[in-house]
């Protein structure tokens, strides 16, 4: 399992304050990083694609939806993210650590979810029972 502590990106960032990490791990370099930090930093780029895609497809969801459905998915989502903080991260006395593998896996877990809401709402109709869950 790989965790991302708040601490130590907040002390890799000011480390090195002028050196866009991207430059210090080239996209190339995560099929080997060389560090545990390259590893971070590249697992971290990908939760970050996957939670830019589940924002998108939340937000064409929501364009399908009566207002009734758009806030029990609200309600859905909110609690979903709960569970994924739960799930995926840990407090501390020096932090808290977060499980990028787990966040990721969870959130692309999610983003397949609302897909198949929205691939029912322009099917065969949205299935309000099942924006809940």
């Amino acid at each position: 399992m790989r965790f991302l502590t708040g601490l130590s990106i907040g002390l890799a960032t000011i480390g090195a304050p002028t050196l866009p990490i991207s430059a210090a791990t080239p996209a190339s370099s995560c099929d080997k990083p060389g560090t545990g930090f390259d590893s971070v930093y590249c697992e971290r780029q990908v939760f970050m694609q996957a939670d830019t895609e589940l924002n998108s497809i939340y937000a064409k969801l929501r364009t399908h939806l009566s207002t009734a459905d758009r806030l029990t998915l609200r309600d859905g989502q909110r609690a979903w993210i709960r569970q994924r903080d739960r799930q995926c991260s840990l407090n501390e006395e020096g932090g808290v650590r977060v499980n990028i593998g787990c966040a990721r896996d969870q959130t692309i877990q999610r983003t397949n979810w609302l897909n198949d809401r929205l691939r029912e709402c322009v099917s065969s109709g949205c299935r309000s029972s099942k924006l809940g869950e």
